[in-house]
């Protein structure tokens, strides 16, 4: 028998993309009786568990005879770092006060910029942490973060700095982001644009991907073309918000730029679905910000699975929509878009991770990072029927089994079950 550190099984069910990205229609890999043998932080084969339990042997197993097993969760779109809350506007909304008119009395986005700007590096780090340790209870393992909520270019770099140094300490792999968020009211659109430009050297090491918030009061489509030209050239992966508030132009830019991803999408016309499906971008969807939005509109799903554009699921944490559960964003998908629970299992885990531009995770299957979620359900059904309760009975995260306790996650270093 071979020696690994790691077996997961007998396994009632275990579901995976075959390879990716995963597209409408696309074949999936579902093994009833399976097992999984990981050593160090990789996979190392994946059958039936006749066959895995009688090749290997290891000191740590994990058995989940009633459970479906998945590739961890990605969360692709999160403003994860940001101090103070707004829970108040929520009140302005249900009175009919849109969220144009929310940032134009100087809430919104600005208000959270305010306090974020004026926390303090140590409770910046706090916050986020905190965050990061919540998040894998709900079986991410490994997330995008963005900046965002400085807006000032020096600002925005100190946010980034404080992703990074956060990184080592946080239980799942962390991708920064650099996002333009919005413009400053004590600045001209044309000045700040340049400064932003300017900026983008010096994030070079320090995000992974410049975001720009393209819509209707947000930066117009020269504005965001400029920023993203330079970007492009520095070798940074390229995002957008797009189309979320209104169509201005934003998601023609698909055609202009290797976009990694384009998100919201919430008001994208179907002439820009080809675009993107010829260019190989995915289209990032964020179900729980159309609710909190509540303004009835959704992205064109048909067409964009009828197009094979690669579909991802992100939670879109921030001061608007506060939800840290990707669970949430994947049951909202199937009752608020028609996705079905296959479709959003693919859209949170195997796409997800080639939208960041990861292609060692998302997929249950030898030589892919042994980032792993066991279940407390049966079957992959389950994901989007049963609705609201923290369907997680383990993570795995590079190998290490994680354990919730009241303090956080933790890495459970003697792998008892």
């Amino acid at each position: 028998m071979s020696r690994v550190s790691l077996l997961i099984g007998p396994i009632k069910q275990l579901v995976t993309a075959k390879s990716m990205p995963w597209r409408y229609g696309d074949p999936v890999l579902i093994l009833e009786d399976a097992g999984i043998a990981v050593d160090g932080d990789k996979i190392v084969d994946v059958g039936s568990w006749d066959s895995i339990g009688k090749k290997y042997e290891a000191k740590c197993r994990v058995p989940a005879e009633g459970s479906l097993v998945t590739a961890g969760l990605v969360d692709p779109h999160t403003h994860l770092l940001f101090a103070g809350s707004r829970e108040d506007e929520l009140e302005l909304k249900l009175e009919g006060v849109s969220y144009e008119e929310i940032l134009r009395r100087g809430g919104g986005i600005y208000r959270t910029v305010s306090a974020t700007v004026g926390a303090s590096d140590d409770e910046l780090r706090k916050i986020l942490l905190n965050r990061l340790f919540e998040v894998a209870k709900y079986g991410t393992t490994t997330i995008e973060v963005k900046s965002g909520y400085g807006i000032d270019p020096a600002q925005e770099i100190r946010l980034l700095r404080i992703i990074n140094d956060s990184m080592s300490k946080a239980p799942i792999d962390v991708v920064p982001t650099y996002l333009v968020h919005v413009p400053p009211r004590d600045m001209g659109r044309r000045e700040y644009v340049s400064a932003v430009v300017k900026s983008l050297n010096e994030a070079r090491g320090l995000a992974r991907f410049v975001d720009v918030f393209c819509d209707e009061g947000a930066f117009t489509v020269e504005e965001t073309r400029e920023i993203l030209r330079e970007a492009s050239r520095l070798g940074f992966g390229l995002r957008i918000h797009a189309d979320e508030i209104a169509y201005i132009g934003c998601s023609d830019l698909a055609g202009e730029f290797s976009m990694a991803s384009l998100d919201h999408l919430l008001n994208l016309p179907e002439k820009n679905v080809k675009v993107i499906a010829e260019r190989g971008s995915v289209a990032t969807l964020l179900p729980i910000t159309v609710l909190s939005l509540m303004s009835g509109k959704k992205p064109p799903i048909r067409a964009l699975k009828e197009a094979r554009v690669p579909i991802a699921l992100g939670s879109d944490f921030s001061p608007n929509s506060w939800s840290l559960s990707m669970q949430y964003a994947m049951e909202l998908a199937t009752y608020l878009f028609g996705m079905t629970p296959m479709e959003v299992l693919m859209a949170s885990t195997v796409n997800a991770a080639y939208s960041l531009g990861l292609r060692d995770r998302g997929i249950l299957q030898p030589g892919y990072l042994a980032d792993i979620v066991i279940w407390d359900v049966p079957n992959y059904r389950w994901l989007s029927y049963e609705l609201g309760r923290n369907k997680i009975l383990a993570v795995i995260k590079g190998g290490s089994v994680l354990e919730s306790t009241p303090a956080g996650v933790m890495i459970n270093k003697e792998c008892t079950p």
